[in-house]
């Protein structure tokens, strides 16, 4: 029996990058096959059986390790979409096996959130996580027990060339002057140096293309096994593991590679199942293996009964435990076929489910990439995308109908679905697909602006090619190991109405394993992090609250940014000295590393509160910026009566003034701190608003706000503001047409003059904010 067995997993691995494997359409067609250097693999490879015809189950982390250590294809394990269901909790794995036969069970990974949380980890002894040394240290303590170990390094995954695993002094530095030349490159503004803002804005900027992507990754992977990689075996192999009489397998989870067929030729994975996505290598070492290449066609499930077999784990012991397992083993049996045995399977089966992660979405207005928060959620939405099955010289592909117009009539007349969950939703439920950030943030910009509506959405949907895709296809790999020609699949042929039954058969045993957001006791063990939010009390709820204004103050920036992209320095900023003009400067700031570089300006009617001059001058100072300051002379000069007739002193005292500081400053735009929700005149205005008279843009960065937002804002980031609003004043304009609010329930602007109010349609037409 072996004293020790070893697994590792080098999550987004695909099969063509380790230098042992010679065949490489797929890197030839774009001239880097000879780029691929991976001696530490290699030197592994020589010692053991290496099998070249080897397939994920998915293509991407989670569903494909619940198969690896059950044996079980998704729908019997149940951990179907990426992060929303935990495994099936009654099914055996590796570890509790390895456990009840007397081995002790070390469980480590680079990301512990993809699998404590989904219990992945069950029936392991010790957990370690994000620092491999204690690991080392766990594995040393272990040195004469029989030990089942599974390693999971997560440095290839995106961005390529980093690892934030491994702290050696420089070990880095290429990634950043590779940043730092792309940045150059393509023009990319480097606002700081985290390195998953970095890639994201690099990845982005170059829409994740193949022929850009592919040759960082090939580095990145060359770097890991002569570097972090390389000193890890050297560890395991000085404390035994690679020894021969032991058992040890190096394999991936998936691949990366092309993901879309009908669509741009995005790099990555998490997408469909073309072979550079699912074929993973596999490397094999047992005493009773032969070394050399096997080309038999298998499957990652294959692992757990060929570890059974090899470990001599024909029945388990006799232990209380031991016997619990092995009742769930004759309950559940493995979809894995032994690799020991002469026989081939005939087929492997892949699948994904797309799920379009609420909390990443949220984040494609960002002018940050927060990878902390980039965790799935509850309001994630899934559903099955593609299964495959997989033979030696073809793979068919099957796609699931299309919603019915009913449903989709339904979600378009959804008044309280915003513009973004809208968005989401038509992904998710007719295009069946991942939101791009290019795509989504087109199409939000598109409906926030009234350039277009939803109905329109849904049919420039419906009417284009992904979504009148073919539903059943298949590859002819023999003449097309590139997967370019797909052939339409004629159901009346006897091998498609085969595997459409076995398509059949594998979903009838499907099982609806249990949401992850609804165990409220999911909270991690072993110090692991969770990288979902689950509110369970008052604190958790202001956390969430939180996290929505940020992603509001992301979009705020965003719009700022791309005012100037467009305006260049030629904006004006409209300041009053209330609450929300004061945000807007604060978030000006933010956006411009604490600077304010436009002009500030303010109208000055000659009857504002005492109060908010007083306010503006101490800001002005603390903030360091200049006020020019714009008054309709000529009418204070003649007396204008002030608030006699409210609209004409709105228009005469703010507007005319307001329209000469955009002729006399030779502004393009105009920033102001107005909201949507303040009055129904404002309801349907746009982020970037065109205007005549004179002609410039108008620029609102705070349109999505809401007043609760507003104070939100002040409170989290401590800024100063009127002392009126301490008195029960909510919203400031002139001293005569306001006064305090007295009705606790009130509307913000009940507080105004409604004369005013009522005509502001009348006032926004004249020029008005």
């Amino acid at each position: 029996m072996n004293n020790k067995v070893l697994l590792i997993s080098i999550d987004n691995l695909r099969y063509d990058c380790v230098s042992y494997i010679k065949n490489r359409p797929h890197l030839k067609q774009f001239y880097v096959e000879n780029l691929v250097d991976t001696p530490t693999l290699d030197k592994i490879a020589e010692n053991s059986t290496v099998f070249t015809d080897f397939f994920s189950t998915s293509s991407y982390t989670t569903a494909a390790h619940a198969s690896l250590f059950t044996g079980l294809l998704q729908p019997k394990h149940g951990l179907r979409p990426f992060f929303y269901k935990k495994m099936r909790a009654d099914c055996a794995t590796l570890a509790e096996i390895y456990k009840n036969n007397g081995y002790k069970t070390i469980f480590y990974s680079d990301v512990i959130e993809l699998f404590q949380p989904l219990g992945l980890t069950k029936g392991f002894d010790f957990i370690c996580a994000n620092d491999i040394n204690p690991l080392f240290k766990q594995i040393s303590l272990l040195e004469n027990e029989k030990v089942f170990c599974f390693i999971h390094l997560f440095d290839i995954h995106e961005p390529y060339i980093f690892s934030q695993n491994y702290n050696e002094n420089h070990y880095n530095d290429d990634y950043f002057a590779f940043i730092n030349k792309m940045s150059s490159l393509y023009k990319i503004p480097v606002q700081n140096n985290n390195p998953f803002t970095l890639w994201n804005n690099f990845s982005g900027k170059v829409n994740y293309g193949v022929q850009i992507m592919l040759p960082p990754y090939i580095y990145g992977v060359n770097k890991f096994d002569k570097g972090r990689f390389r000193l890890i075996y050297g560890f395991l192999k000085n404390t035994g593991y690679f020894n021969d009489e032991n058992i040890y397998s190096i394999f991936a989870d998936h691949g990366e590679g092309r993901i879309v067929f009908y669509d741009m030729p995005v790099f990555g994975h998490m997408g469909e199942l073309f072979d550079e996505v699912i074929k993973i290598p596999l490397i094999l070492h047992a005493p009773q293996l032969e070394k050399g290449v096997n080309n038999k066609l298998a499957s990652i499930v294959d692992l757990f009964p060929t570890l059974m077999s090899l470990s001599g784990f024909n029945a388990v012991s006799d232990d209380k435990n031991a016997a619990a397992v092995n009742k769930v083993t004759n309950l559940i049996k493995t979809d894995g076929l032994s690799l020991l045995g002469e026989k081939e399977r005939e087929y492997c089966y892949s699948e994904f489910c797309t799920q379009n992660m609420y909390n990443e979405i949220m984040q494609f207005s960002a002018g940050v990439y927060d990878r902390s928060k980039n965790g799935a959620s509850s309001k994630d939405k899934y559903f099955l995308s593609q299964r495959s099955i997989r033979t030696k010289d073809r793979k068919y592909l099957f796609i699931p109908d299309n919603i019915l117009q009913s449903e989709a009539k339904k979600i378009i007349e959804n008044i309280n679905l915003s513009d973004e969950d809208f968005i989401i939703e038509m992904f998710n439920s007719v295009m069946r697909k991942r939101v791009s950030k290019p795509e989504y943030l087109f199409l939000l910009n598109s409906l926030k602006s009234k350039q277009t509506a939803r109905q329109n959405i849904y049919q420039s949907m419906i009417t284009s090619e992904i979504y009148n895709r073919p539903k059943n296809y298949f590859f002819d790999l023999i003449n097309d190991p590139l997967e370019e020609n797909f052939n339409l699949l004629n159901i009346s042929l006897s091998d498609s109405i085969k595997y459409i039954e076995i398509l059949n058969e594998i979903e009838s045993h499907s099982f609806i394993s249990e949401n992850l957001f609804d165990d409220k006791s999911a909270t991690g063990k072993n110090g692991a992090r969770i990288i979902f939010n689950q509110p369970e009390s008052d604190k958790n709820i202001a956390a969430e609250s939180l996290a929505l204004l940020e992603q509001k103050i992301s979009l705020g920036i965003e719009i700022i940014k791309e005012a100037e992209d467009r305006y260049g320095d030629k904006i004006g900023i409209a300041f009053t000295g209330g609450k929300d003009s004061t945000v807007l400067l604060d978030l000006i700031r933010r956006s411009k590393n604490g600077k304010i570089p436009f002009k500030v300006i303010t109208i000055d009617t000659s009857a504002e509160f005492p109060e908010i001059k007083e306010f503006m001058e101490k800001l002005k100072s603390a903030w360091n910026f200049e006020i020019v300051k714009y008054s309709n002379n000529e009418a204070l000069r003649q007396k204008y009566p002030i608030a006699k007739d409210k609209t004409d002193c709105c228009n005469t005292l703010k507007t005319i003034p307001l329209k000469e500081s955009i002729k006399d400053l030779h502004l393009k735009a105009m920033f102001t701190g107005i909201r949507r929700d303040e009055n129904e005149a404002r309801a349907n205005e746009s982020f970037f608003s065109k205007r005549k008279d004179p002609h410039h843009f108008r620029v609102h960065p705070l349109l999505h706000f809401t007043e609760k937002d507003i104070w939100d804002y002040i409170k989290f980031n401590n800024l100063p503001y009127c002392n009126l609003y301490e008195q029960g004043y909510r919203s400031l304009d002139c001293a005569p047409c306001t006064h305090i609010t007295a009705e606790k329930d009130a509307a913000e602007r009940s507080g105004r003059s409604q004369d005013k109010e009522a005509a502001m349609d009348k006032l926004r037409q004249l020029g008005y904010f």
